[in-house]
């Protein structure tokens, strides 16, 4: 099994953990992490939800250990932080391992993952960014900087930025 460290924000340490992950990131509105865990729950694909700080050799051993299987990596830039590149330390590693990389500064729809999911059974490697519009600029130009330039597909919002922030006032 390919699955998040303990840290993540749904932590999975073993196939046991998984259903319970998938759950809570539906509850919590992160569907594409959801649709991206149920697709590591059936064998479609490995996958590797990456943290800002995770360390190489994490990422090395995911790397050995899915080189023959589709296999997805996200980075979940769009709560609100703004890090862009610089603030994930295997952001430059993450663009080189990959093949192709979607770049997702928009709401998720279920389709925008099935079709990251495709493309890893395709193509084998594939990076999600999910991001918001402050940071997407910074995360193209990383790419597209790429010695072996991935194929890339941006996903935009269809109106405004992303992510959309609630008034404080709103909030309970």
């Amino acid at each position: 099994m390919t699955a998040a460290s303990s840290g993540w924000a749904f932590p999975v340490n073993n196939w046991a953990d998984l259903a319970t992950a998938i759950v809570q990131a539906q509850q919590v509105g992160a569907i594409g992490t959801a649709h991206l865990m149920r697709a590591l729950a059936a064998g479609r694909i490995a996958f590797l939800p990456v943290l800002p700080d995770m360390s190489a050799t994490k990422f090395k051993a995911f790397a050995r250990a899915t080189s023959h299987r589709p296999a997805i990596v996200l980075i979940g830039d769009d709560d609100g932080f703004d890090r862009g590149p610089d603030g994930w330390t295997l952001a430059h590693r993450a663009v080189r391992w990959a093949r192709s990389v979607l770049l997702h500064a928009a709401g998720a729809e279920l389709f925008h993952y099935e079709g990251a999911i495709e493309a890893a059974q395709i193509v084998g490697r594939v990076l999600v960014i999910e991001c918001g519009t402050a940071t997407l600029d910074a995360w193209a130009a990383l790419v597209g900087a790429a010695p072996c330039r991935p194929a890339t597909l941006v996903i935009w919002p269809r109106e405004g930025v992303h992510p959309v922030l609630v008034e404080r006032r709103a909030m309970q």
